[in-house]
């Protein structure tokens, strides 16, 4: 059964929004760290206080819609945008970014589409199998946000592909997202930004929204295949996704390394965040990253393991990762989150030491 967010939720969520209200309705007394400042300055956050238009509950999950009519959270070719939520019983939050390719021209978006363009119910494995016990978000409420933007979280342009109107509106998709956890569970103990492949890209705009949103809760980062790398040698797509996303716009100014490598913005935040840590997950030789990159494999090895590195290096205790040898593609999702091991650690194993800062079971772990 669907029913109307009512006016009055609506205004509950902006006013918190602005004055950062907790359970008591009171603004939280913690500093915000620098990061904030800097990212309000992008305006990363400019579309929060998004709110949808109706809800149905489904099974565990409460499924949010918006109205493609406003053309604000809305999918590639103008198809309904959700965001799905599982309530749970520890007063944390997991925001979970799906993944499913990305476009940036009329060949990627239409001729031979490579992104995913409706959005629809959650997924159910890995990190978001509620009924394993061995999950460690099990009790966790999740917030799941359905991909269908093409441009990896990131995009805020509407434009036209010959004739063909399409909405880049990554960014309006992830608000909308962040906007429901902020009316619904406006003080957690801690939130973990995650996402997979397209969502672990969008993790790096993840985490300036959810900041901006949440300016003293503890925040944690883990990026799943989605590194934040580009091929800089293909010239055009580069510059398509530029031009075409306008995603540039939120990228601190600061970050001086951010226009070579969007990876760069992992050390950026970690300097002004000092509650952040970060996560990586890759496969050395990941196939569907070099399609989209078109690159080799030793080549986008030799990428992938020294631009994360160097940002790794510089924070040895606050960004680690986790990166067997292999062709394949993501990890939280999946069954594998329980069963990939590096030196006789599980990706679960490593993922519990990440969320307790245990530095034993939590190591920087590159297969050579």
């Amino acid at each position: 059964m669907s029913r109307r967010i009512l006016p009055w939720m609506v205004a509950l969520g902006t006013v918190c929004l602005l004055a950062g209200c907790g359970d008591d309705g009171e603004p939280s007394g913690t500093q915000p760290p620098p990061a904030v400042a800097e990212l309000n300055t992008t305006g990363v956050g400019k579309y929060l206080g998004l709110m949808p238009d109706s809800v149905q509950h489904v099974g565990d999950w409460d499924e949010y819609h918006y109205d493609t009519a406003k053309e604000k959270a809305i999918c590639l070719r103008g198809d309904p945008y959700q965001v799905n939520v599982r309530r749970g019983t520890v007063n944390k939050v997991l925001l979970y970014l799906e993944g499913g390719g990305a476009c940036w021209s009329y060949s990627t978006c239409y001729q031979a589409a490579i992104a995913k363009t409706t959005a629809g119910s959650a997924l159910a494995g890995g990190i978001i199998d509620k009924d394993s016990p061995k999950n460690p978000f099990r009790d966790w409420t999740v917030v799941y946000g359905s991909y269908c933007d093409g441009s990896v979280w990131a995009g805020d342009n509407t434009l036209s592909y010959n004739n063909r109107r399409t909405f880049h509106h990554g960014l309006y998709n992830l608000s909308a997202a962040v906007s429901l956890m902020l009316r619904d569970f406006p003080n957690p103990e801690r939130i973990v930004v995650s996402g997979s492949s397209a969502g672990g890209f969008g993790t790096y705009t993840g985490y300036g929204v959810t900041r901006v949103a949440f300016p003293t809760t503890e925040i944690l980062v883990f990026d799943d295949s989605g590194p934040g790398l580009q091929n800089n040698n293909e010239m055009q797509a580069v510059q398509d996704r530029l031009t075409n996303w306008k995603f540039q716009q939120v990228v601190p100014a600061t970050c001086t390394q951010c226009s070579t490598q969007l990876t760069y913005l992992t050390d950026w935040a970690v300097e002004r965040d000092p509650m952040l840590r970060v996560a990586f997950f890759d496969y050395q030789e990941d196939s569907v990253l070099r399609f989209f990159f078109n690159i080799g494999p030793d080549d986008f090895r030799a990428l992938l393991l020294s631009v994360t590195g160097e940002v790794q290096g510089r924070f040895p205790t606050r960004i680690k990762r986790f990166m067997p040898r292999g062709e394949s593609h993501t990890v939280l999702e999946l069954p594998s989150f329980f069963t990939v091991a590096l030196e006789d650690t599980t990706v679960r194993d490593w993922t519990v030491g990440f969320l307790a800062n245990d530095q034993s079971a939590w190591r920087d772990l590159v297969e050579p």
